[in-house]
């Protein structure tokens, strides 16, 4: 398949007109609106590499950033991570940087700082090629897609948190599912929290300071433990 036109948005081309030649990925490039899904990829890309100091060759290079592949869940892994660091950004805290994982080890995505404390982040994406259980309300469906993976996340933090110098550690959440973000509030999103710190075992958040969620519709919520609220400023 040929990719569409992105003359007009040339660092979203590099990184996406191979995946868009190889896959016709309507969910996530809509025919109606895909001017402005590429419009919002373009400032994505650019403002990452701009806070970054990187060259797009230098971002590319990394795997998880590289999607000529076709396949949508790594797209949506990648660009994940990129819409976290951006979160992070903009939410003020400094020195944001991507993680360059060890030969053969899993850990944390990013690093920064705030309050002088350094923070690793491990992050899980929702992704649109998932869905919720049938049958349960948009919180419960949610909670249990991030109850599958924040087992996993907690383990990454905790083997690379001390290799990387990292007093608090944090996953964050980005939902890419459309209902869950327009629909569901902020208490919504502590009570998710709420029962994942009830939790108790394996699939729980010990050894986690903090859980982030960044929804489909740019909304940020972070929510602390009580070590995780030194960097509360």
């Amino acid at each position: 398949m040929d990719a569409p036109d992105m003359s007009s948005f040339p660092i979203a081309q590099y990184f996406l007109g191979g995946y868009l030649s190889k896959s016709e990925d309507s969910t996530n490039f809509p025919k109606d609106d895909l001017p402005g899904v590429l419009a919002r990829f373009e400032t994505l890309f650019t403002n990452v590499l701009s806070s970054l100091s990187l060259s797009r060759e230098q971002l590319k290079r990394r795997p998880e950033f590289n999607f000529d592949s076709g396949d949508a869940a790594n797209l949506e892994g990648g660009i994940a991570i990129l819409r976290v660091m951006e979160a992070l950004r903009l939410d003020g805290f400094a020195d944001v940087a991507l993680v360059s994982p060890r030969k053969g080890e899993q850990g944390a995505d990013i690093t920064c700082t705030r309050a002088g404390s350094k923070i690793c982040l491990e992050v899980k994406a929702v992704t649109k090629q998932s869905r919720g259980r049938d049958g349960l309300f948009y919180e419960e469906q949610l909670y249990e897609k991030v109850r599958e993976q924040v087992g996993k996340a907690a383990r990454q933090l905790a083997a690379s948190g001390e290799a990387l110098g990292c007093n608090i550690k944090l996953i964050a959440f980005v939902v890419n599912w459309f209902e869950q973000s327009i629909l569901l509030v902020e208490s919504d999103y502590q009570q998710i929290v709420n029962k994942l710190e009830r939790h108790g075992d394996t699939e729980s958040l010990n050894g986690v300071d903090g859980v982030l969620f960044v929804t489909k519709m740019g909304q940020r919520f972070l929510f602390l433990n009580e070590r995780g609220k030194q960097i509360d400023v």
